[in-house]
């Protein structure tokens, strides 16, 4: 009995061993070492005709920079990295139509696309340029597609915020 005690707890202490030494190298992000520590989000420009997503979809980056990287947000240009993104195409295409009529439509596929850029503010090296980034979320609004398009703006703009964050962390 005493020999099963011994085996039993020395599993335990290799098994405890592995775990400890498995998570004391984790760090978050992506692993590969950035050029810059800090950067700075710009708010976000509109030149399209989405409502109200400029500082939604700036402040979800904001967000997802911070939770899934090591970089500190800069409260100014000076000192980071700088990116800038704008809004440039914001529409709608049919998904489906209604069973009874196929010129009413059931729901839309709204599509926002926006451009990038990422620069560093001491030596003007430009990371990327005009990068495009575009997603879409399928939209149901019978009869009212004005108030569902603004409720489903939050889920486009996530999911926008996700792909501009692992454009900027991960190494290009």
């Amino acid at each position: 009995m005493k020999n099963f005690r011994n085996r039993v707890f020395l599993v335990m202490c290799l098994g405890l061993f592995a775990l400890t030494q498995g998570c004391a190298h984790y760090s978050k992000g992506s692993g590969s070492d950035l050029p810059f520590d800090r950067i700075y989000v710009a708010p976000v420009k509109n030149d399209s005709f989405a409502p109200q997503a400029q500082a939604l979809l700036t402040k979800q980056i904001r967000s997802k920079l911070v939770n899934q990287t090591n970089l500190e947000i800069a409260p100014s240009p000076s000192n980071a990295a700088i990116l800038e993104i704008t809004i440039t195409k914001f529409g709608q295409s049919i998904a489906t139509t209604s069973r009874n009529d196929t010129v009413q439509a059931h729901s839309f596929d709204v599509k926002m696309t926006v451009v990038c850029t990422l620069r560093d503010s001491e030596t003007e090296k430009v990371y990327f340029s005009d990068y495009s980034v575009s997603d879409s979320v399928e939209c149901h609004g019978e009869g009212d597609y004005q108030g569902a398009k603004h409720q489903i703006m939050p889920q486009l703009t996530e999911k926008l915020a996700e792909k501009i964050c692992e454009i900027v962390c991960n190494p290009w």
